[in-house]
């Protein structure tokens, strides 16, 4: 039975108490190739630690004492100098170097102002990921083989165990596709060509769904209908849909459940009602008819009474984003909250088990949507936002009761954002994915969510 002794830990405020786990019958810090530890008072300068894959290691640099470290591919070159201390902090000595699983982050251990600090730190960039103070001066820690828990020891006999997953942050994170081809995804060409829905991308789908599985994604959000360039057809105001809608919508659900994540569906883009009819000489969707005339709008509610009642989500959709960015439309407010009650109340008809939001173009919009009663509130941030909209304000201050997570994330910057909006308790956030995430900023955002 396991014993608890009460620690301090400061894991952005909270205090928890951790178990002390009796030792096991193989030492875990037996034998390490992976870690260094300090069982004589601080670390062998003269030591490394191998990361997990066996092509890098870690080890402290010169000037010792002054905690540096270097990251080093097998053959010796230096990639990385991490500077382990603040700018006002005294010389001091390392007590262990170890390496997370996923080997792109390495922890660190020293002790300061009566206890243990333990930094995390993405490798190739350097970036801080996570701080935690504990009350008791350690010189053995590893990660466990999933990268979930970290075990630690003042003597190597006696474990302590600290559970990096303490919140459901990482569980309401992930990422925007979040679409393969805009506004026909689902449906047919809107040009006569040769369909490229997702049911015709099955192939390309599974692959990124299945990346965004590896690097930590949870829930992704996906466009659907757009700005109903495709999808739906419109014959003199009688509207049905093409032959591809269920067929292209059916896949999505398929490969989402095999994968084993969740996904926040979008059905409409502000782009259907944003006074843009042409795009380089291409006629775009763009329908205000469907707020204005009630006739077509009945239709339009409808047919997807139609769509909600026959498509099986098979449990997994996180949510129902009725619309993306509303405030950008062309249409009066009235007439998009007649839109959005309108489908909120159509949705909770019909999948009553299904959450909905809305996707609000910033925070400072937040507030005009909580008339809505939604079962979480969304609003986005980009670096442009910042002096109207910044990340530093608190959730509790929105003096919203539901959960709150930042729907679209502009990936710069991604530790210290992901730090920010968790410790200032939103529920979840979901990077929008651009070319230069897809290219190296997800390891960032792996290497992040890997320690939390």
């Amino acid at each position: 039975m396991k014993k608890y002794i009460f620690l301090l830990i400061i894991l952005t405020g909270c205090i928890l108490n951790i178990p002390s786990v009796e030792k096991e019958k193989i030492n875990i810090f037996k034998d390490r190739k992976d870690a260094i530890f300090s069982p004589s008072g601080d670390i062998n300068n003269s030591e490394f630690a191998i990361s997990p894959n066996g092509e890098f290691y870690a080890k402290e640099i010169e000037p010792y004492n002054h905690g540096r470290i270097g990251i080093f591919l097998k053959n010796g070159e230096l990639i990385k100098e991490i500077n382990v201390f603040d700018e006002n902090e005294a010389e001091n000595d390392l007590k262990v170097l170890a390496w997370h699983p996923d080997n792109f982050v390495i922890g660190v251990v020293y002790h300061k102002d009566g206890g243990s600090e333990i930094k995390m730190y993405e490798i190739f960039t350097g970036k801080l990921l996570r701080k935690i103070i504990l009350g008791n001066f350690y010189h053995y820690f590893v990660f466990d083989e999933n990268g979930e828990k970290i075990y630690l020891s003042v003597d190597g006999e006696k474990i302590d165990e600290v559970n990096l997953r303490n919140t459901d942050f990482v569980f309401n994170s992930g990422i925007n596709l979040p679409w393969l081809n805009y506004g026909w995804d689902i449906g047919r060409n809107p040009w006569e060509d040769k369909h490229g829905g997702f049911s015709s991308n099955k192939e390309v789908l599974n692959e990124k769904f299945k990346f965004f599985k590896e690097i930590g994604v949870n829930v992704v959000r996906v466009f659907l209908f757009c700005d109903l360039r495709s999808g739906v057809i419109f014959d003199n105001n009688r509207l049905t849909f093409d032959k591809y809608v269920y067929k292209d919508f059916n896949t999505l659900i398929e490969i989402t459940e095999n994968i084993g994540i969740k996904i926040l569906p979008v059905l409409f883009d502000f782009t259907i009602a944003d006074g843009v009819e042409e795009e380089n000489g291409i006629k775009v969707g763009e329908h205000p008819e469907i707020f204005y005339d009630i006739r077509v709008q009945k239709e339009l509610l409808n047919l997807f009474e139609g769509f909600f009642r026959k498509i099986e989500t098979k449990k997994v959709i996180y949510g129902w984003d009725i619309i993306n960015e509303p405030e950008h439309l062309k249409v009066d407010s009235s007439k998009v909250d007649n839109f959005i009650s309108a489908f909120i109340k159509l949705i909770r008809t019909i999948k009553r088990n299904e959450k909905i939001t809305v996707g609000a173009l910033s925070r400072v919009y937040l507030s005009k949507y909580k008339k809505f009663n939604l079962d979480f509130y969304q609003f986005h941030y980009y670096d442009s936002f910042e002096n109207n909209s910044s990340l530093d304000y608190h959730f509790y201050n929105l003096l919203i009761e539901k959960p709150v997570i930042i729907g679209e994330l502009e990936p710069t910057e991604i530790p210290d954002k992901l730090t920010k909006i968790w410790e200032r308790g939103y529920k979840g956030v979901l990077i929008w994915a651009n070319e230069e995430f897809l290219k190296d900023g997800w390891r960032l955002y792996k290497a992040w969510i890997d320690v939390h």
